[in-house]
This record gives structure tokens, C-alpha cells and sequence, in this order.
């Protein structure tokens, strides 16, 4: 059993009246006035028990099944000091999209904005005269509950970028004002928190992806902690921050990011996101330039076996960027696309030969000619089509 209990005490009518909102706190992380009914209709709706005391006064939550129009709905009614349970005016289709981990974020911050918490207690509680306290008994509730961390932040963040809070540990999801308020495209190596103003849907997630991505970009390319930036820019793109496009957004990077990207692409090439790199591009007007090697009679051999097996499956590589071959691009990257123009590190000769050459002078030129980065779902898509089409050339026929 769950206990939430706060100094004051509710008044029972705001309990069954839409548009009654009325908070203590300076700062309240709830506004929409909805967000207790909603979760007494999830709560009812997974089966759990909900219990409300406003001081003495003692309310229990339950469900009555009624027919509307042919359809049966289970109407919810609260009982008040023991008497008839009434119905209350909404059904436990309220928030019908709503996880239960949602009503535990409405009834927890509803508690933390009037000075209250929450805890388990293995026994019903007594009424507390000056007291609100709200019950809930169920197992699902109780492991919601044993997880809040995941929902709502309780420790102290790492460091603050402008109005974005980073805390050194993974989480896919994005918090606002310390509350989960969206989930990520991929798990991220830190856990991000904005404490400015963020538009909400009614249902307290973000409105606008596009203004949650805005707020981390802006922490990121303002932040002045190295190893973090280190860490983000060279993120793998399994990632949620390796995806992440800073380019573009009109912001000045701090002199900490430009000097991180350029460490970096002495160092590890490999990682360096290249939406990054074209900010430290605009920011530092240096050009990329690896060092050029002359390549040998059996490289030059190999290079056009590999430039015409590309033309005779339908990738018209030779003459449409220049190809540079270069001593080297980091721990790893065998090629790379930039200020198009094809790179292609020496080591690839001496890994697949003709073979790999092929598929990285490929891969090199997608990413020119379409501007599709590595692992998105557009050159996943393009390479599976041409596959098929080559498929179809090799059988003679169309499928």
C-alpha cells in the first residue's frame, strides 16, 4: 500500500469537479486541474483500490457498471463517510491511453506541489485532521512506486547548461521540471531535465518534439563540461545523442565544444558526429583536410575493379565526386564523406581488398548524393531495394 500524504486538506469537491484547480505551491508542477481524476480512473481501471482522506473525512473510490446507448461503461463513484456510493460524473474510459505509471506521476507531484511525499506502508493509515492523504493498494502501483526514479528525478544533476539539468547516468526518457514528460528515440548515455517553460499536451507530454530537441541541442552546444561534450559528440549512433543534429539551429557553441571537436578529429575520427563537425566547421572556418597519400600501382588496380563493379550494379561512383585516398581517419573509419568528396583510408586495401573498397566507396557515396547519415531507416530502405533490383537483373526477370 501507497501512502501520499500533504498538510491541507483537499476540499471533496474538487475531487469530482472538472476545471477546479487550486494549488499552495509557488511552482507547481501540475496546471491542468484533471490530473486526479485521471489517475482514479486509471487506478480503478487496473484494478487497484484508491482511498482519499481529507483530514477526518474519509472517501473510497469504487466502480458501478451502467448501460449507455446499448454500451456498458463502469461509471466511478466515491462514498463518503461511509454512505451510498455515488456516481461522480466520468467513467474509467478517462484517460484511456494513460499507463499506470501516469497516475502515479499525477498523484506524486500533485503531493510534492503541496509540500507532501509519498511512501509504502504495510497498514491502512488513520485520518490525519489537517492532512490529505491518498491510498493506493495494489502490487502494479507498488512496483510503479519501487521504479519512481524513473518517472520523477529525486537526485542532484551532474551539471546545468542554460536551463537544461544533466545527470550523469542513462535514461530514455526526457524530464521537465524533474517529471517524465516524453520518451526518447533511443536510450541516452545522460539523463536530460529542462527547468524552463516546455508546452504540454493535456496528458503532460511534450507538445513539440521539435522544442524538446531544441532544449538539449542548445545545453549541449552551451555546455562547458569537456567530458561530457567528449562523450556526446563521439556518441555511437545506437545512441540517443550519436543521432542528435546540432547543425543548423542558429546557436553559438560554447569555446569548450569547438575546442572538444577539434580534439577530437586529431584523435577519434571515428566518432565524431558529423552534425558537430559541421558546427565546428562554421564556427572555426578550418576545412578537413587528412593528409594524402600516392597510391600504388596494385591500389590504383584495385580502385578501378572496384569503381566499375560499382557501375555495373548501378552506382555511377566514378567521376561524380573525387575520391582522395588518405593515410588514415581515425581508430576504425574506413571512409568518410566531407566537402564533397570521397575519402577512403589506406587501411581499407588491406582489410577486403577489392571487395571492401567497393562497399565503403558505396556507402561514402550514398551519403553525398542523398545525405542519408549511417544506420538511418532511408539507406536501410535504399540499399534492401537495390539489393532486390540486382536480385532481379541476376534472375532476368521482375518479381
Amino acid at each position: 500500500m501507497i501512502v501520499f500524504s500533504n498538510p491541507g486538506e483537499i476540499d471533496v469537491r474538487s475531487i469530482s469537479t472538472f476545471g477546479v484547480s487550486v494549488k499552495e505551491g509557488t511552482n507547481p508542477i501540475g496546471f491542468f486541474g484533471t490530473g486526479l481524476k485521471y489517475a482514479i480512473a486509471v487506478l480503478l481501471r487496473t484494478g487497484h483500490r484508491v482511498t482519499i482522506m481529507s483530514g477526518e473525512t474519509v472517501v473510497n473510490f469504487a466502480v458501478a457498471p451502467q448501460e449507455v446507448r446499448g454500451q456498458s461503461f463502469d461509471f466511478v463513484t466515491m462514498a463518503t463517510d461511509g454512505g451510498e456510493p455515488a456516481a461522480i460524473g466520468f467513467t474509467t474510459e478517462l484517460g484511456k491511453q494513460w499507463e499506470l505509471w501516469m497516475a502515479y506521476r499525477e498523484i506524486a507531484c500533485n503531493c510534492k506541489d503541496e509540500g507532501g511525499s509519498g511512501q509504502y506502508e504495510p497498514y491502512m493509515v488513520d485520518p490525519m485532521a489537517g492532512h490529505t492523504q491518498i491510498i493506493v493498494q495494489g502490487d502494479a502501483f507498488e512496483g510503479v512506486f519501487a521504479n519512481s526514479h524513473r518517472f520523477i528525478l529525486e537526485d542532484e544533476p551532474l551539471f546545468t547548461s542554460g536551463s537544461l539539468e544533466v545527470r550523469n547516468r542513462p535514461s530514455a526518457n526526457f524530464f521537465y521540471r524533474g517529471v517524465r514528460v516524453s520518451e526518447l528515440r533511443a536510450e541516452a548515455l545522460y539523463t536530460y531535465n529542462e527547468l524552463s517553460k516546455v508546452e504540454l499536451t493535456e496528458d503532460r507530454t511534450v507538445k513539440s518534439d521539435w522544442e524538446m530537441m531544441h532544449r538539449i541541442v542548445a545545453g549541449v552546444l552551451k555546455s562547458t563540461d569537456r567530458q561530457f561534450l567528449r562523450n556526446v559528440v563521439t556518441a555511437p549512433d545506437t545512441t540517443f545523442e550519436g543521432r542528435l543534429d546540432f547543425h543548423g539551429w542558429g546557436m553559438q557553441p560554447s569555446a569548450e565544444f569547438v575546442e572538444v571537436i577539434g580534439d577530437c578529429i586529431g584523435d577519434r575520427m571515428l566518432k565524431v558526429n558529423a552534425t558537430a563537425l559541421k558546427v565546428w566547421k562554421d564556427a572555426t572556418k578550418v576545412e578537413f583536410s587528412p593528409r594524402e597519400i600516392e597510391v600504388t600501382a596494385v591500389q590504383k588496380q584495385s580502385m578501378e575493379r572496384a569503381l566499375t563493379f560499382c557501375a555495373r550494379i548501378g552506382f555511377q561512383i566514378r567521376d561524380a565526386y573525387p575520391i582522395k585516398v588518405v593515410e588514415s581517419l581515425g581508430d576504425g573509419v574506413l571512409g568518410l564523406a566531407e566537402n564533397q568528396t570521397i575519402f577512403i583510408a589506406e587501411r581499407v586495401f588491406q582489410l577486403g581488398g577489392t571487395k571492401q573498397l567497393a562497399s565503403t566507396l558505396i556507402e561514402e557515396y550514398l551519403h553525398l548524393r542523398h545525405g542519408w547519415r549511417d544506420l538511418t531507416r532511408e539507406l536501410q530502405s535504399f540499399l534492401f531495394e537495390k539489393l532486390v533490383s540486382v536480385g532481379e537483373e541476376l534472375v532476368g526477370e521482375p518479381l
